[in-house]
């Protein structure tokens, strides 16, 4: 079973040489290739691979495991009511459920990134769905536990962590537990909760199952050739040069929506009331409350963001559509005008390999330990990495990491520029979990969601500004700029907006409403019409747009993007501004995983999300960013 003691190596580099967990890196040799969707898998140079070994040497190895935790689950029976028995009983009965955990976890992700890669395989699903299920069984098996430690005096329970130095590891998650001690029920019924583990993702398999019904019309390009319109094609094509080319995929797209609205409206209803029922089992005021409550995130944030970004909303996003208005030469804009390049002309795009440079260069602030570690991970001889899209791999891109192994990161690379910022995104993650399952016991290793994208950004906003300072034409340094601007517009503002219709729609219910099609509508037109402003035009389906939103069903995640986008914002300023103990600070903050409060983390390494001040930094850049834009069009 898993052992839980720290590595605490420092340097955190050569402690990761030293447990095997990186092989140090070389000359990077690729071999060229130009990528296709088409593309077989084999047909795919090996470098451009990941290799899945140091998860699982074979099928037979993971179905091994599989085997092995099932039946160590009936092990968590004899723990049931013998915790109040003292400090040696909780640590025997915490290495086992964690242990379980853990190697649960490094099933799930083994099977989850063989699924990835093709989807047409159903073997790779059935593995999928069976760690799944073997989850929910596992939160039933141990739901006894949180409620028997919480009947344990705090007092006590704080007694047996500092008489018992294996406990050690577990403090910080039994500070937790304490204090959510009101919001902790008795073992029957935390059973009962557990047993709806399954019920609780229904809600979103039934928007998946109706977005894979849904049958949009195609559209027809400036040729007169007709092209498929689904929801994957769909940002394309809004993304267009052609202004009627992207109204008409608009809406046929939204139209199509709203004829399957009533459907979206009833599964999106279900989901909400599913938060609310949890809420109000644990004792929670609110959905929007219990959620946040479960990082640890005091709900004045939630209420700060919200306030100050529509406080800056006339200097910032209104501001924003009326310079579109008059760089498009148009008399309205719409929907289908905020996606396409305002410069288009200015093309950097770049293979891979190239990438992988930029990326590296880009990363320099950051220390010399930190690139090296990246270097390691963008060695192809290491596998940590799947580069290209082929048949049948799923579309977007994601970092997992199973404990103490190394991160895998998983891309569909077209050597756009926006490819090169998802690599480095996607580092960032890499790089944040490698160094806190480094410093990290297990129990406190994965960083909460809350914290989970600032590293990601803050790789992003280090991109942003070292291709500014690369940039060779003033059209390229246009193109950059508004590319800051379109960051902030759609991690932020479009975050928030979406955030505060999450709390609309909840309130709505908890107030005693319906959620209808059309009423989901009218509070979704209204936000719109809120952020972008006098100077945007609604259309007649715009107000449609949720019912093609999938965060809808994450219960209360996506102000998330918007807080993690702000920090890294105010973060990569005090890094890059030379202070070498603000760069400590940083890379401080990713090793200590969750092994604290996130706010308390997050304001060691420099920001106080409780307060606007760090939040304005960010309205204050989009405003800056738009002056340049003005001032280089000006000359």
């Amino acid at each position: 079973m898993a052992s839980f003691d720290g590595l605490r190596c420092k340097p955190l580099l050569a402690c990761a040489l030293a447990t095997g967990l990186m092989a140090p890196a070389g000359a990077l040799a690729w071999t060229k290739y130009t990528p296709s969707g088409d593309a077989k898998r084999e047909d795919v140079p090996k470098e451009y691979r990941w290799s899945l070994e140091h998860l699982f040497g074979s099928y037979e190895e993971w179905e091994q495991l599989f085997t092995q935790l099932e039946g160590q689950l009936p092990e968590l029976e004899p723990c049931r009511g013998t915790l109040a028995q003292g400090a040696q009983q909780i640590k025997k009965c915490l290495d086992l459920s964690f242990g379980l955990k853990q190697e649960l976890y490094r099933l799930a992700v083994f099977a989850d990134a063989d699924y990835s890669t093709d989807r047409t395989l159903s073997a790779a699903k059935v593995r999928s769905d069976r760690v799944q299920a073997l989850f929910t069984r596992f939160s039933e098996a141990s739901s006894f536990i949180q409620p028997e430690l919480l009947a344990i005096e705090p007092d006590v329970l704080r007694s047996y962590i500092k008489a018992e130095p294996g406990l050690e590891p577990y403090a910080h998650t039994l500070e937790d537990l304490i204090r959510r001690r009101a919001h902790i029920l008795s073992p029957d019924q935390e059973r009962i909760l557990a047993l709806t583990g399954d019920l609780a993702a229904t809600p979103y398999s039934i928007h998946a199952a109706i977005e894979e019904d849904v049958k949009f019309p195609p559209v027809i390009d400036e040729n007169g050739k007709e092209i498929a319109l689904t929801m994957a094609s769909f940002p394309g094509f809004r993304d267009s040069q052609n202004r009627e080319f992207r109204k008409q995929a608009v809406d046929k797209f939204f139209g199509t929506l709203r004829a399957y609205a009533r459907s979206f409206a009833a599964s999106l209803d279900a989901a909400v009331k599913a938060n609310i029922m949890y809420a109000k089992a644990r004792g929670y005021e609110s959905a929007l409350e219990a959620s946040v409550d479960a990082n640890a995130v005091p709900p004045v944030v939630y209420k700060t963001l919200v306030e100050a970004t529509r406080a800056n909303l006339p200097k910032t996003l209104h501001r924003y559509v009326k310079l579109r208005q008059k760089l498009m030469g148009i008399d309205e804009v719409h929907y289908y005008d905020l996606y396409t390049a305002l410069f288009p002309k200015a093309s950097m795009d770049m293979p891979y390999p190239e990438a992988t440079k930029v990326v590296l260069e880009s990363l320099k602030p950051l220390g010399k330990d930190y690139i090296k570690m990246v270097e390691v991970g963008l060695d192809p001889k290491n596998g940590w990495v799947d580069v290209y899209p082929n048949k049948g791999k799923r579309s977007g891109a994601y970092c997992n990491s199973s404990y103490r192994r190394h991160p895998i990161v998983f891309l569909n690379h077209l050597d756009r520029l926006e490819d090169v910022f998802t690599l480095t995104h996607e580092f960032g993650h890499a790089l944040h979990f490698h160094l806190a399952n480094q410093a990290q016991a297990f129990p406190n290793a994965d960083a909460p969601i809350f914290l989970a994208e600032i590293a990601s950004t803050f790789n992003e906003t280090l991109l942003l500004d070292h291709l500014l300072k690369k940039a060779k034409t003033k059209e390229q340094r246009l193109a950059l700029l508004n590319k800051r601007v379109e960051s902030i517009r759609t991690t932020v503002f479009r975050q928030v907006m979406f955030a505060e219709f999450e709390a609309a729609i909840h309130a709505e219910v908890e107030g005693g409403g319906a959620l209808t099609a059309d009423r989901l509508a009218e509070i979704y037109e209204g936000l719109v019409r809120t952020y972008y402003g006098p100077d945007f035009k609604v259309g007649p389906d715009d107000g449609y747009e949720w019912a093609y939103i999938p965060h809808f069903y994450y219960n209360f995640y996506v102000y998330q993007y918007a807080t993690g986008l702000m920090s890294a914002i105010a973060l990569a300023k005090n890094v890059t501004s030379g202070d070498k103990k603000a760069t400590k600070r940083y890379l401080d903050f990713l090793a200590e995983g969750g092994s604290d409060w996130p706010i308390d983390s997050l304001k060691r390494a420099g920001v106080d999300l409780t307060t606007a001040e760090a939040m304005q930094a960010t309205f204050d850049l989009f405003a800056k960013t738009l002056d340049e834009i003005e001032a280089l069009l000006a000359k």
